[in-house]
């Protein structure tokens, strides 16, 4: 068998031989543990082929690594159930093969190995891991052997941070684990080491640096880490050099209130590669430490400005020191130098140090706002009509790249002076010039709309209209400059008229017509283009209504003609789907803008095409999300279609491993229930089933589940003492639900938990309106001390968010409205805890929680009295 497998190996590897795959996957799954055995055994075979060698690590490592939750958990759970005699004989035959004399065949072993401990290290299953690995490096073994244990301890750290993204929290590497991998990794960084595994150890390094929180707490440990990144900065070696600087970004990212003590060496390092390093990748990768400090700090001063707002103390840190304001005015300058290195090809698409010095000084104009105004336009208007084109280019850039930050009071003066001459560069010589310009035009629109005048918005209007005819990359910026004007025209009922009522028809074939092109493809001007056609109908005044009643039909006919057409290559297949969708999306704005009355005569057709629509792949959700808006629309005469939409809206909410298209079907059940109320009882038993199975599965997304679990309030106020049937498993889900906590270090849990109580709690109160609506309120009553139990946990909890306090009032407020005659609820009524929230919403800076809670605290009062 031994033979067999080595011949079927080399046959996979050298020849992509599809019976020997065949074989493989079949004794995969035949016997698991046996196939593991054996490859762990040619792996380690010093006499064997290196091909079936290097297919064995390869194979190993497929077998353990998922690309979805429910492939990687059930491969992990795989390993976990071999037995342990198994499990130890295949991690002795890798790291027997990590020393192979085979200077190839260590890197594919690490490959392999690492998949194994992201299963076992952080469970402490593999405890010689990592002494081996330290040994590897530090004794006298060959440097293939050192630099592939180097590369093992990268990929550890870089394959836990994607499981753990994957399928959700895993134990924290044990510190002892952690301090081994980092000493083992730093030692291998230092000045006279080869460079191949100063690389490698930096690459490691790299990976490492989420789980040194720990080292990085202790100065010591702090201070001789960086001085090895930094020292590393300044190696003749040009890819070590841009490793060194990423590691000196994801250390600004992950430990940014440590940066204080080495600034001085940071700001010397990164300006002076970006002033006097000729290697672009150094360039960039010292540009992004900037980039990060930016980001960094931006975050930082919007917790100082809203603790500000609110009137609270910034507690748990210092405020922000603002290294990035610091290094302004010497660090701009050397930005604005590079903004002239750009690519002469207008086409091509590479990063170059334009678009790098581009993004920092963008980042540094959000971080600083309006104080970048004044380092920047000198250049800009120095520069903005020079002979040379790519001064030209550089100071419409360098312009576009600070309109993001400033405010319109900052900056207007130059926005409102700046579009005569950006709507003449729309006609420049230069082909990257005229690009540059409609970039900027767009990004005006964007940010500082409400600035320009009528006049300069029809003139923008005007010439970006006429630019729908250009090349790819001219258009999507134009269609994006479309689509923000119209954002800023979009009105509630809309405006009597407006600028786009006089070339509404025009403007519209123009976008629709950009998808018929050949090579709509690219930019994705396809998708930009269509999305700018919707928000042209949204954005639309009351005057051009007529237009709808014909446009409709037109889409339509579209649709109809997409569904109707024969896809044969993939990219027809996806060319096909996307165009079903982008009308259907089309549609859907349609109906949010046209009365019931507009679309009735048309409604039969574009249920067909839509419900046809729902069967193409790529094409689901925004069928779905279009029929949506026809169900708001058309409220109860949706009746008739009914019949023909559950199946395929339970269908939807089957497939659990689409997470937006099982969110946006069950969107689709709140807009049903909304608008045919009790009509929609006949289909209830199929709706609550398959959202019953959405919270039972454990694979499903989790953020899945608090759009279900909400959803069963708005079944029960449609169908109202029809949901009895129900009730019995809801109240036990609304219950597990409602207990579940989270770390108080784990932001990304709390902010979950948060939507989850929200969830609960909107259910809660949509069961009690909706069986209060169908005298049904005897069946619920028992449940109140659970509620109230919950009701209480929330109120001591100091992680809630405002969402959740509001729905707590909410909820108290609905169950003394509705409830409150009953002696038991009364009762109930009359604890601490409750005018403990009504006292903290009462409180609240907001103002709608505040309503909230002055209506809760006097239906609560009434029922007390």
């Amino acid at each position: 068998m031994a033979d067999q497998l080595t011949q079927a190996l080399i046959a996979a590897g050298q020849a992509g031989d599809k019976q020997a795959e065949k074989y493989l996957d079949d004794l995969q799954n035949q016997n698991f543990g046996e196939l593991v055995r054996l490859l762990s055994q040619e792996i380690a075979g010093e006499g064997k082929n290196f091909t079936s060698r290097q297919m064995a690590c390869l194979y190993i490592k497929n077998a353990l690594a998922g690309q979805s939750i429910a492939t990687q958990k059930e491969k992990h759970d795989r390993w976990k159930t071999l037995p342990a005699e198994i499990r130890g004989e295949c991690k002795k035959n890798m790291m027997t093969a990590m020393r192979s004399s085979n200077p190839d065949l260590p890197h594919f072993v690490a490959v392999a190995a690492a998949e194994i401990a992201v299963i076992e290290l952080p469970y402490k299953e593999w405890d010689d891991l990592v002494a081996i690995l330290m040994e590897n490096v530090t004794s006298s073994f060959d440097e293939k052997i050192k630099i592939a244990s180097l590369e093992c301890l990268g990929y550890v750290c870089d394959r836990i941070v994607d499981v753990e993204e994957l399928v959700g929290t895993m134990p924290e590497l044990d510190h002892t684990i952690v301090d081994r991998m980092l000493t083992t990794i730093v030692d291998a960084v230092q000045p006279g080491r080869p460079d191949p595994m100063r690389y490698s150890a930096l690459q490691a390094l790299k990976n490492s640096l989420l789980f040194i929180r720990k080292n990085m707490d202790n100065k010591q440990e702090r201070d001789f880490i960086l001085s090895a990144i930094c020292e590393a900065c300044n190696n003749p070696v040009h890819k070590i050099k841009t490793l060194a600087f990423q590691c000196l970004d994801t250390i600004a990212e992950y430990y940014y209130e440590y940066l204080q003590d080495y600034m001085t060496n940071i700001y010397q390092l990164t300006t002076d590669a970006i002033s006097n390093e000729n290697e672009e990748g150094v360039k960039m990768a010292a540009i992004e430490v900037w980039n990060t400090l930016s980001e960094m700090e931006s975050a930082l001063i919007d917790e100082e400005k809203e603790a500000i707002e609110m009137g609270t103390p910034l507690t748990g840190r210092a405020p922000c020191p603002r290294y990035v304001q610091a290094a302004m005015e010497h660090l701009v300058p050397l930005l604005l130098r590079l903004l002239t290195l750009q690519n002469e090809d207008d086409e091509d698409d590479t990063q170059n140090l334009q678009e790098s010095a581009a993004t920092c000084l963008e980042l540094m104009s959000q971080t600083v706002e309006g104080l970048i105004v004044p380092h920047v336009m000198p250049y800009v208007q120095q520069n903005i009509q020079s002979q040379e084109w790519r001064m030209r280019d550089a100071a419409i850039v360098a312009f576009m790249s600070i309109l993001d930050g400033p405010s319109t009071s900052d900056i207007g003066q130059y926005v409102d002076q700046s579009i005569q001459v950006m709507l003449q560069s729309f006609q420049d010589d230069h082909p990257v010039v005229r690009g540059s310009a409609v970039h900027c035009v767009r990004k005006i629109c964007a940010h500082h709309l409400e600035g320009l005048s009528s006049e300069k918005l029809n003139a923008i209007l005007t010439a970006v209209d006429q630019k729908l005819g250009d090349r790819p990359s001219i258009v999507a910026p134009a269609c994006s400059a479309i689509f923000e004007i119209c954002q800023g025209l979009k009105q509630v009922p809309p405006a009597p008229t407006n600028i786009l009522s006089n070339g509404m028809v025009q403007l519209m074939t123009n976008l629709i017509n950009v998808t018929d092109r050949p090579d709509s493809a690219e930019h994705n001007i396809r998708v930009i283009a269509m999305s700018a056609a919707g928000a042209v109908i949204q954005a639309s005044a009351m005057d051009v209504d007529g237009v709808f009643g014909d446009l409709l039909p037109a889409i339509l006919a579209r649709l109809e003609a997409a569904l109707n057409s024969q896809a044969v290559s993939n990219d027809d297949k996806e060319f096909r789907a996307q165009m079903i969708g982008q009308l259907a999306a089309l549609i859907q704005t349609l109906y949010h803008r046209m009365s019931k009355e507009a679309v009735l005569p048309h409604s039969d057709r574009v249920m067909n095409a839509l419900l046809k629509s729902l069967n193409t792949r790529n094409a689901a959700e925004e069928a779905f999300m279009a029929i949506a808006a026809v169900v708001s629309n058309l409220e109860q005469d949706f009746a008739k279609y009914l019949d023909a939409f559950i199946p395929l809206l339970l269908q939807g909410l089957g497939t659990l491993e689409l997470t937006n298209l099982c969110l946006i079907c069950t969107g689709g059940v709140v807009d049903l229930c909304a608008s045919l109320q009790n009509l929609i009882q006949p289909y209830a038993d199929g709706i609550m089933e398959a959202m019953f199975n959405i919270i039972r599965d454990v694979s499903v997304h989790r953020d899945v589940k608090p759009a279900v679990i909400s959803c069963f309030g708005d079944v029960a106020m449609a169908i109202g003492a029809a949901y009895q049937p129900y009730m019995q498993l809801t109240m036990m889900l609304l219950m597990q639900a409602s207990q579940q906590q989270a770390p108080d270090d784990n932001d990304d849990m709390v902010a979950f938990i948060n939507k989850l109580r929200c969830s609960v709690l909107e259910a809660y109160s949509g069961i009690i309106v909706g069986l209060a609506e169908g005298n049904a309120l005897a069946i619920i009553v028992p449940n109140v001390p659970n509620i109230m139990s919950f009701l209480s946990l929330l109120s001591n909890d100091g992680s809630k968010d405002e969402t959740v306090l509001q729905k707590a009032v909410t909820l108290l407020g609905d169950i003394a409205n509705e409830m409150g005659d009953k002696p038991e609820i009364k009762q109930q009524m009359n604890q601490p805890f409750v005018a403990q929230l009504m006292r903290e919403a009462l409180s609240s800076q907001n103002e709608t929680i505040r309503q909230e809670a002055q209506w809760a605290a006097e239906v609560v009062q009434k029922a007390m009295t």
